[in-house]
């Protein structure tokens, strides 16, 4: 039987998927946010953080999953108690360094209240996409080479903590994934695609930060991202397997058919 659980909900429609597959977990989340789907039982301020980690122990908690977006948050001085205080040189170093620098800061407290950290790897790894062709239509030679060479350029971001995806075409990144997400660069893929040849192919890759801890801010796709790809003109989606999230893969694989994409999970 799984120990206590404890969902740190951010924003998105992960947080509910997992819920479901731990109906009895406590549901938490940063004040402000309305994870979709779920009630919050617990809200916490980031400036109360260490009197939030400690009731979750005297609650029984003893593991914590954190899923969905949340966003650097903006700290409120008058809301810090004295010992989350004390905290703030290190939280804003771990903040300044990237979103995987902060997590992994977040993970070490956590186990220093004797909570154990886990990830979707171990509580829904079928979310996880599975290595080799997903849709009716496997990648053509062209859109394989492309997934190859974005591969290699988010292995060369990854030691300065840039972003998870980009798009390449003809050999060429004509998008980078950056603070504002999947969805605003595959938009902007396709604001400019009229300008320059070539005007449509090219395959969006998706992959985890090299080293980074696969327990939390994993990359995630879902029915929307499918429909974001076709109207910038892509015609295949590379995902990393066994380290991207698919939400809704009836839909998103339907949707992609519907599309002409290929979509594979590649090493």
């Amino acid at each position: 039987m799984r120990a206590r659980t404890a969902i740190i909900a951010g924003a998105g429609r992960l947080p509910a998927t997992l819920a479901r597959a731990l109906p009895e977990a406590l549901i938490c989340a940063p004040a402000g946010i309305a994870p979709e789907g779920l009630s919050v039982a617990q809200p916490f301020h980031f400036e109360r953080l260490v009197p939030f980690l400690r009731d979750l122990g005297n609650r029984g908690i003893e593991t914590v999953v954190m899923a969905g977006a949340i966003e650097r948050p903006s700290l409120d001085p008058a809301l810090f108690d004295r010992d989350t205080a004390q905290l703030v040189p290190d939280l804003l170093r771990a903040i300044q360094s990237g979103d995987d620098g902060a997590l992994r800061w977040v993970i070490g407290l956590m186990e220093e209240f004797d909570l154990r950290v886990e990830g979707v790897p171990q509580i829904a790894p079928d979310l996880l996409i599975a290595e080799g062709p997903a849709t009716a239509r496997a990648p053509s030679a062209d859109e394989a080479a492309d997934a190859a060479r974005g591969a290699e350029i988010l292995a060369a971001l990854a030691p300065v903590d840039v972003g998870q995806g980009c798009v390449i075409c003809a050999g060429q990144a004509i998008g980078l994934e950056t603070l504002y997400g999947t969805d605003a660069m595959l938009a902007d893929v396709g604001r400019h695609r009229p300008e320059r040849a070539p005007h449509k192919g090219g395959t969006f890759v998706k992959r985890a930060k090299a080293g980074q801890d696969l327990r939390v801010d994993l990359p995630t796709i879902g029915p929307a991202t499918i429909e974001a790809a076709a109207q910038a003109g892509l015609t295949a989606i590379a995902l990393q397997q066994g380290h991207v999230i698919v939400l809704d893969r009836d839909a998103v694989l339907a949707r992609a058919d519907a599309a002409g994409i290929a979509l594979w999970g590649m090493a």
